[in-house]
């Protein structure tokens, strides 16, 4: 198969695995509250990090890498930023969070929402199928990329349309009942 194919499937694939995810629900979160361009980055070379160790590693990841104790983090991480978001008492008339802490905390979230996800296994199953890393990666990454961007834009138009307070709540709100979720899959 052509490496233009592989591309197209991996895209496709990863695009429709990704579309209406954890994972996007957290971008548009993050960027009804955050400047879109640091959340965008933040996360999307997260969930990239994760589709390179995804392809590098493939199956051997899951030979010597317990998923259960990653997943006890990534619930962790969720409930605990959904609660600093509920409990900090940030004043509208601040100076707004700096892009490099919007970043990294996107980077963070993400990378460990995606790690041992479906879409991390796609490419996994991919690579392995087809042989062909690179096509793999490309796809994966266009195909995150896109979605991300969708994230990114809603999110933006979400905090258009309420005000501050509110979409600090629901964010509060998503991101424990993420955390919750995260932890329900690790414990079952």
């Amino acid at each position: 198969m052509s490496w233009l194919a592989v591309m197209g499937i991996a895209f496709v694939l990863i695009a429709l695995a990704e579309f209406g995810d954890k994972t996007q629900l957290m971008t548009i979160s993050l960027a009804s509250k955050y400047r879109r361009t640091p959340v965008f980055w933040g996360v999307l070379l997260g969930m990239s990090a994760v589709t390179v160790i995804g392809v590098a590693v493939g199956t051997l990841l899951y030979s010597y890498v317990p998923i259960t104790p990653l997943k006890i983090i990534a619930a962790a991480l969720f409930i605990l930023f959904g609660l600093y978001t509920l409990l900090s008492e940030e004043n509208e008339d601040e100076v707004t969070i700096k892009d490099s802490r919007v970043f990294r905390d996107s980077f963070v979230l993400s990378t460990v929402a995606e790690f041992g996800d479906k879409t991390q296994l796609a490419v996994i199953g991919l690579t392995a199928r087809y042989a062909a890393p690179i096509p793999v990666l490309i796809g994966a990454v266009l195909g995150l990329a896109l979605i991300v961007g969708i994230g990114v834009l809603l999110g933006e138009q979400i905090s258009l349309l309420f005000e501050r307070k509110k979409i600090e709540l629901g964010a509060a709100i998503l991101f424990i009942a993420l955390g919750v979720v995260f932890l329900v899959e690790a414990l079952l």
